[in-house]
């Protein structure tokens, strides 16, 4: 579970991202950086990535856009992460237009909320081979509602989902069901019930929420409480961003029924 965990956090503005995607020998300037890193020594860490970065490197850029956001080894600027975060995207990296891209869908980090640039920033990651990027540009496509934006969508997703790719599984998944309840078609619905079921069974940390939340809320499958406090606890225990606070509704839920039952009053028997 915990590898499934890790696997969705790639390339999000909160994961310092040193790997290469492709299988070659480390660049020892960035082992170096990594081994600085798993030291806590930030501040080398930092200065490390600093003399790569005015080498023009897009992957140090990038980092130093990150560390520079969050205040590590230097301090906490907003502005100027956008910044680097730009000079590694102008230099090719599709990191850095993922997460500019995923700051102008949000409006965070003092950007403007602006879904164009989004959409501008996912396209170019998602040219460059960047999955992240292809299925949040999917599902910002079925947002905007309408048939040929939809078929675009698909289209993005279908090579994804033929490698087995578990994020766009789950985007296509989701579409299904919302296509199914707006045209009254139980068919689309069983089939996205199904796919998130079965990534469920593999732990996929998205489907395992979407699955509690279903059986949460008993709109699309009956309620069943007990199973979804099984659920979010196990993703608590594991800090998935989101389960302690499912957990508490749940448990809030549960009482309730339980507090009725020992406070309503008991019928008075007739006397005869």
């Amino acid at each position: 579970m915990k590898k499934i965990i890790l696997a969705s956090l790639i390339a999000m503005s909160t994961q310092f991202a040193f790997a290469e995607s492709k299988p070659v020998t480390a660049d020892p300037a960035f082992t170096e950086v990594e081994a600085m890193v798993k030291a806590n020594n930030m501040t080398g860490a930092y200065q490390a990535l600093e003399k790569l970065g005015k080498a023009g490197n897009p992957q140090a850029l990038y980092n130093l856009g990150y560390l520079t956001q969050v205040g590590q080894g230097t301090t906490k600027d907003e502005k100027k992460a956008i910044q680097l975060y730009e000079q590694s995207a102008s230099k090719g990296y599709p990191v850095a237009d993922y997460v500019l891209g995923k700051n102008y869908l949000a409006g965070s980090l003092g950007l403007k909320q602006d879904t164009s640039k989004a959409k501008q920033y996912f396209e170019k990651a998602s040219a460059k081979g960047f999955s992240d990027a292809t299925v949040d540009l999917a599902v910002l496509l079925f947002s905007e509602n309408n048939p040929a934006s939809d078929k675009l969508a698909l289209q993005k997703l279908d090579p994804l989902i033929k490698k087995g790719n578990f994020q766009a599984i789950h985007a296509k998944a989701l579409y299904d069901i919302s296509t199914g309840f707006k045209n009254k078609d139980e068919a689309p619905i069983k089939q996205g019930l199904a796919s998130i079921q079965t990534l469920a069974q593999k732990g996929y940390i998205p489907a395992l929420m979407a699955v509690g939340n279903m059986f949460t809320n008993g709109n699309i499958v009956p309620q069943n409480l007990p199973e979804a406090k099984k659920i979010f606890s196990a993703l608590a225990q594991e800090n998935v961003p989101q389960a302690q606070e499912s957990l508490a509704v749940v448990e809030k839920m549960m009482a309730e029924p339980a507090k009725a039952s020992t406070t309503a009053p008991t019928k008075a028997t007739k006397k005869s």
